[in-house]
């Protein structure tokens, strides 16, 4: 006689929650996996034009006999506007594969999600360095150089600040980048250019809130708000990428999904 017993009504849910589970973290992980990868290799070619322009910058400002190291180190400053390229990019070439391969508008989320954390801390990593490098160099061979007015750091030795600002700008711009394709791709070119309007308010929350880059303290003077400490900055940062994933979310909770025919999809709806 058998011993074996069928397995019971919340065995089988809670096999089924298991198996929900795995596939979504599945999901999660090879669009995460795809959406970084992909953006570092194309990643790499803008870092090296970066590096490059950097590079003849510094040739021309040796021969003229004035070196200014912050316009060396500019370009490589200009991150996020290309992570925010790479936030419009990716997800319109991934969704309809992602969820005909079995995938879920869930784990879609949070694997774009995810990307731009990656992708934000990683080239916010890449630009702290180049920004430490260029103060070390200017240290080394005594080019004149001069605090920073316009962000919460004072030069490229503060490691630290400049990743958290580099990190937090690129973040948000990636995920930005992603509510604004997605926005067309929901709603067509009317209601996509109202989404792509809303997502101002994370890009305006990380300027007050870091005061960084070519206008946030400007900004931030022109509305009153007075230089935050660096927890407040770092708080503030962190609103204004989980108002950027709240935005991700609320577009892509219950979209349509459709291949992508990007240039139909912006001039219809």
């Amino acid at each position: 006689m058998s011993t074996e017993t069928s397995p019971t009504t919340s065995d089988r849910a809670a096999q089924r929650a298991a198996l929900v589970t795995a596939a979504h973290r599945r999901g999660v992980r090879a669009t995460a996996e795809y959406a970084v990868g992909a953006t570092w290799v194309i990643g790499l070619w803008f870092w090296v034009i970066a590096l490059v322009v950097g590079g003849i910058i510094l040739f021309v400002m040796q021969r003229a006999g004035d070196v200014e190291i912050t316009a060396v180190g500019g370009p490589a400053e200009s991150a996020p506007y290309f992570l925010l390229v790479m936030g419009i990019v990716m997800p319109l070439a991934m969704i309809a594969l992602h969820v005909a391969a079995g995938g879920t508008r869930r784990s879609f989320i949070h694997g774009l999600v995810l990307s731009g954390v990656v992708v934000g801390v990683t080239f916010g990593a890449a630009a702290a360095l180049v920004a430490w490098v260029t103060w070390w160099a200017a240290n080394r061979y005594g080019w004149p150089t001069e605090p920073e007015v316009d962000r919460l750091y004072t030069d490229g030795s503060q490691f630290g600040l400049v990743l958290l600002v580099q990190s937090v700008f690129c973040a948000v711009y990636f995920l930005v980048g992603a509510v604004i394709a997605l926005g067309y791709y929901r709603a067509g070119f009317w209601r996509g250019t109202g989404i792509a309007l809303v997502t101002l308010v994370p890009l305006a929350v990380a300027e007050l809130s870091l005061q960084s880059g070519w206008f946030g303290r400007a900004f931030a003077g022109a509305v009153g708000l007075p230089v935050l400490p660096v927890w407040g900055a770092a708080l503030g940062g962190l609103a204004a990428v989980a108002l950027a994933a709240l935005l991700l979310r609320a577009v892509l909770r219950d979209v349509a999904i459709r291949p992508v025919e990007f240039a139909r999809s912006v001039s219809t709806g």
